[in-house]
């Protein structure tokens, strides 16, 4: 019985350090669904169904925008900063000593800008890694790597701390999309890193009664994780309310009037 022996990419000790100080962070998680039926119907009809990335991130910049406590740090002097701009860390898969890893692009003022413009930026990204300013930091990571394993983990547990360089190096909240690599439903739980992460899982399709009818409608699953410690229940819940609310009612994605609803009809 054979074996194979690689070698890792130097980079899977960031990943590794990241695990580790996140356990410092008092998360609570939850597991949310939305109907996004009218919404991926729309951009199918645009040709864009690449653009729903982009879309999920519209959406999640536009709830966080409309009560930004919930991007809210804690700096050394126990004092609360709240970011009124919603810069969105999304992972973006590179090669990296002819492996993939994901380093995280922050996509600035978010909740401002349009799903055409994000999806733009994100594509210009993926296509050419070189132009996120994360990538071409990395030889300021190969120069982390020689610290002491102790110290690179406490100056990454401490970067909360240090809400502008929070901001500046890996955005005011985190979204991951990983569900946009497989089908299927699911849900996934990832790092905390930050006050607010998203983790867009799979697509569920199941039979619901709509406008009186049973139709088949598709389901985004995703997962909620806050910082306990600066966010409280009840306003996580208010934006999980706002993210399911501007997800269903597809904001941002220009739809006629006369637009059908896409629904595939069960007899």
């Amino acid at each position: 019985m054979g074996v194979q022996i690689k070698s890792v990419p130097w980079v899977r000790q960031l990943v590794i350090d990241t695990g580790r100080a996140a356990r410092r962070r008092h998360a609570v998680h939850g597991l949310f669904e939305a109907d996004v039926t009218s919404a991926r119907a729309a951009l199918d009809r645009g040709h864009a169904s690449e653009q729903f990335t982009a879309f999920v991130i519209h959406c999640v910049a536009a709830a966080v925008a409309a009560d930004p406590t919930v991007q809210a740090y804690r700096d050394l002097r126990g004092r609360e900063i709240v970011f009124d701009q919603v810069d969105v860390g999304l992972p973006v898969e590179v090669e990296v000593d002819g492996k993939p890893f994901a380093f995280t692009h922050v996509l600035r003022d978010a909740g401002r800008r349009t799903i055409e413009d994000l999806h733009r930026e994100i594509h210009a990204v993926k296509t050419d890694p070189q132009l996120s300013p994360s990538v071409r930091k990395a030889r300021w990571a190969h120069a982390y790597l020689l610290l002491p394993g102790f110290l690179r983990v406490a100056l990454l547990g401490a970067l909360h701390r240090l809400p502008r360089r929070q901001q500046a190096l890996a955005g005011t909240i985190g979204v991951t999309a990983v569900g946009m690599f497989g089908a299927g439903a699911g849900w996934g739980i990832a790092f905390q890193l930050h006050t607010l992460s998203i983790v867009v899982g799979g697509i569920a399709r199941r039979p619901v009664f709509f406008q009186g009818v049973l139709v088949e409608r598709e389901f985004l699953q995703l997962t909620i994780s806050v910082d306990h410690d600066i966010v409280d229940g009840a306003p996580a819940a208010r934006f999980v309310a706002r993210l399911r609310e501007l997800l269903t009612i597809g904001d941002g994605i220009p739809v006629p009037d006369s637009a059908p609803v896409h629904s595939r009809r069960l007899v």
